[in-house]
């Protein structure tokens, strides 16, 4: 079958957890199917698309709405129409990332992709693309969400303690209702990563056709640990998530000094390209920033403990996936094990309050036969759950199925 897929951002392996998950969805899919691939993509990520080339039938990259900064006079114009993007998002009651993601070129290169390769079905990738539907001109379409928004939006809601910040994100919950019931309805299927996910949909949008568990990550040999004296903690993300920096400043400011208090030495190893300066700043004795990774198992093998102290944000965590693939033992927040275990499965440690996460932590630190245990058990939980070739096949069935109401 042929498959239009279009995404907000460029899917390169390792830039974010959502780009790593649809790239790896295109290797898979192009096993069995054309795909046919569009996205938006600033000018330094372009070159980078051509990682996507052996598994698409074409590339197609639009440039991002708002251009580049690169000029002083640019940058003006870059915070004049991030301010100006929130005014329209408050007089059309549209999500501020959907305001971002509204551009007439994109419009014309969906339209143009389905006049060229007459898809069989439409597959829109993150929320902000839904409003991308009534463009697919009758051709059935697939919306994937990977983020449920409402759900994550009012998570930023509950977490604001300023009243400002609070009101901001509590009117960016109410559009992003507006926006997900009113679009999601027009898609034939829709994909959630969690089962949690699809549940609050359906409380909104009780008519909605939702597959959950929509997600999938490649099992890697169990990398062999550096051999590297001390002790280790990881966290690999993408800081140009919002919920990222929150998860490592919560872990800087109440976490990791209570484990340096009982495990002097350990360092935390943070993984991930541009860290904001508040996440720097935050930064003491034992942290190291190592910039982007480019390769994940390189990372955690070089590490004792992986964390993931998310408090924020929805959908399943593909950094957690990725670790968990690698064997590596992990201690996640409620949020951030979502979808994946649950407290009593013996699959990962959870905790949510900072003297409880930090005493997970300084337990597998000082047990490495626990630590290996618990890894394996993740490694074992993720090869039976979350297996691509799973994934692939029922969103094959789904295509089909589709296609044939749409004769």
């Amino acid at each position: 079958m042929k498959i239009l897929l279009a995404t907000p951002f460029p899917a390169i392996p390792g830039a974010s957890g959502g780009a790593t998950a649809v790239f790896n969805l295109i290797k898979r899919l192009s096993r069995h199917h054309e795909v046919v691939y569009l996205t938006f993509a600033r000018g330094e990520d372009v070159s980078q698309t051509t990682k996507l080339a052996p598994y698409c039938t074409e590339v197609v990259t639009v440039p991002f709405p708002g251009g580049e900064s690169i000029s002083s006079l640019e940058k003006m114009l870059y915070l004049l129409r991030r301010g100006l993007q929130n005014i329209i998002s408050v007089l059309t009651l549209t999500p501020v990332f959907a305001v971002k993601c509204k551009s007439r070129v994109m419009g014309q290169a969906i339209r143009e992709a389905i006049r060229k390769h007459n898809p069989d079905v439409v597959h829109l990738c993150f929320p902000q693309m839904a409003q991308y539907v009534t463009l697919c001109d009758g051709v059935p379409s697939v919306m994937d969400t990977q983020d449920v928004s409402l759900v994550s939006a009012y998570r930023r809601v509950r977490m604001a303690s300023n009243p400002v910040a609070k009101g901001y994100f509590f009117l960016q919950w109410l559009f992003w209702l507006r926006y997900e019931t009113r679009h999601y309805p027009r898609f034939g299927k829709v994909l959630t990563l969690t089962a949690q996910d699809a549940a609050a949909l359906r409380v909104f949008c009780p008519e909605l056709d939702v597959y959950a568990d929509a997600v999938g990550v490649d099992i890697p040999p169990v990398p062999e640990t550096s051999g590297a004296e001390g002790k280790r903690i990881g966290f690999l993300a993408s800081f140009g998530h919002g919920p990222n920096v929150d998860a490592a400043l919560f872990f800087l400011r109440e976490i990791f000094p209570r484990i340096r208090e009982q495990v002097p030495g350990v360092e935390f190893l943070v993984a991930g390209k541009n860290p904001p300066a508040t996440l720097l700043e935050a930064a003491g004795e034992g942290v190291r920033f190592m910039g982007f990774v480019d390769d994940v198992a390189r990372f955690y093998a070089g590490v004792d403990v992986v964390v993931a102290p998310l408090r924020c944000g929805g959908g399943i965590k593909i950094k957690v996936l990725e670790a968990l693939a690698c064997g590596r033992p992990v201690v996640a927040t409620s949020v951030g094990a979502e979808g994946i275990a649950s407290h009593g499965d013996g699959a990962l440690m959870v905790a949510d309050e900072p003297g409880d996460f930090a005493s997970c932590v300084c337990t597998l630190l000082n047990d490495p036969e626990l630590a290996a245990t618990l890894g394996d058990r993740g490694r074992k939980l993720v090869t039976r759950r979350f297996s691509w070739d799973r994934v692939t096949d029922d969103l094959g069935r789904i295509y089909a199925g589709l296609a044939r109401g749409a004769q």
